[in-house]
């Protein structure tokens, strides 16, 4: 498992989302996340228990982006906002599709689901699958975190191959 910084521009402290994850304690850090996304939305957020979408955005990157580095260290890869954003992008931003593709839903009729009892709290799931964001009163906290600029693709840098070499005689 690759340590992670716990960064924060807010002054937060990431140590026990760190610490359930590291015990593999899925459902219990998946609350933490959920909390954590409160104190980061701000004082008002906190007060009411949930985040509007609006508030996202004022979100500092370093605070997602540690977030999503334990999600993506200690779920090996599987899980994170950022592994979320590349299965929504896959699925070309169309919801149903992305609820299939992490698996956000079942049966025959694709129901959501909808009660912690209901997904998988496992360290095999689905990648993706992990950490959940509410989308039953709709899709519009979860479209504004995957869109946050902590998880916009890093450009690749140019490679200047056309470098000479030169050769003293």
């Amino acid at each position: 498992v690759k340590e992670v910084e716990l960064n924060s521009e807010l002054g937060l402290d990431y140590s026990l989302l760190r610490d359930l994850l590291a015990a593999g304690e899925w459902e219990k850090a998946d609350d933490e996340t959920r909390l954590k996304l409160i104190e980061m939305a701000g004082e008002e957020a906190v007060i009411r228990g949930w985040v509007y979408f609006t508030e996202v955005k004022d979100i500092p990157i370093a605070d997602l982006r540690t977030v999503d580095d334990l999600w993506l260290s200690y779920s090996k890869g599987r899980y994170g906002y950022s592994v979320q954003k590349k299965a929504w992008v896959k699925s070309r931003k169309v919801w149903t599709k992305f609820f299939q593709e992490i698996d956000w839903v079942q049966g025959e009729n694709n129901a959501y689901r909808k009660w912690p009892l209901e997904f998988n709290w496992v360290a095999d799931a689905k990648k993706g699958h992990l950490p959940l964001t509410n989308a039953l009163r709709g899709t519009q906290l979860l479209q504004a975190v995957l869109e946050h600029p902590a998880f916009e693709e890093k450009k690749k840098k140019k490679v200047n191959t056309s470098a000479t070499t030169s050769v003293k005689i």
